[in-house]
C-alpha cells in the first residue's frame, strides 16, 4: 500500500446483510415514530442557529466557547445570575472539551446574538490553562471573581454557540443502533 492510496475492505456477506436489514428495519421505526434521528439534525440547527423550525430533543444540549466566555468575564460583561433555579444539566456535565454547557435565555436575530446563562466552576487547571492560552500577567484581576456560580452573559455572537448531543445520549449509544462483527481475513494484513 503506498501513501495516499485508498484501501477498500469487503466487510463479507454476514455483515452486509446485517447492514441492510438494519436499514430497513431503522427506516421503518422512523417513519411509525415520525421523528429525525438527532445527530441528523444538529448540523442543520448549527448552520442556522435562529431557525425556530428544528426540532429539539432530550439528546439535545447547548454549548459556549469557553475561551470566550471566560474572555467576556475578565472583560466584566458576564454578570452573577440569581434568578435561575438549579440546573444540573449545567453543572454536571463539565466542560466539554472547549466548550461549557449554557442555557438560552434569549435572543437578538438582527444583531445575530444569544443571552445565555452557565454555571462556571472554580477548575483550577482549567482557569490556568486558560490563563496561559491568552498569556495573561499574574495580575489579572482573577481573584476578584466568584466562581462555582451562575452568570449570564448578553450578547454573545452566535459563531461562540453551537448545539451537540449530551454526553453518552448520541444516536450510537441507542438500544437499536447498528452493532456486528467485521471480519477482516488474516491476509489482508502484511507479514
Amino acid at each position: 500500500i503506498e501513501p495516499d492510496e485508498e484501501v477498500l475492505i469487503d466487510y463479507g456477506e454476514a455483515w452486509e446483510k446485517a447492514w441492510n436489514d438494519h436499514l430497513t428495519d431503522c427506516s421503518l421505526k422512523q417513519s411509525v415514530e415520525k421523528r429525525k434521528i438527532s445527530s441528523m439534525s444538529i448540523p442543520a440547527m448549527n448552520e442556522n442557529k435562529f431557525d425556530v423550525s428544528h426540532s429539539w430533543s432530550e439528546v439535545h444540549m447547548t454549548v459556549c466557547s469557553m475561551m470566550d466566555v471566560y474572555d467576556e468575564m475578565l472583560a466584566g460583561y458576564a454578570i452573577k445570575y440569581q434568578e435561575f433555579d438549579k440546573d444540573d444539566e449545567l453543572i454536571d456535565c463539565g466542560h466539554i472539551g472547549n466548550f461549557i454547557p449554557c442555557k438560552i435565555v434569549g435572543t437578538d436575530r438582527e444583531r445575530k446574538t444569544f443571552d445565555v446563562v452557565y454555571y462556571w466552576n472554580k477548575d483550577e487547571k482549567a482557569i490556568q490553562s486558560l490563563r496561559v492560552q491568552r498569556e495573561f500577567i499574574k495580575n489579572t484581576g482573577l481573584e476578584e471573581f466568584h466562581f462555582s456560580e451562575y452568570y449570564i452573559l448578553k450578547d454573545l455572537p452566535a459563531i461562540f454557540l453551537k448545539f451537540i448531543e449530551k454526553p453518552g445520549r448520541s444516536d450510537e449509544r441507542r438500544a437499536g443502533s447498528f452493532r456486528h462483527e467485521i471480519m477482516i481475513p488474516d491476509d489482508i494484513f502484511p507479514e
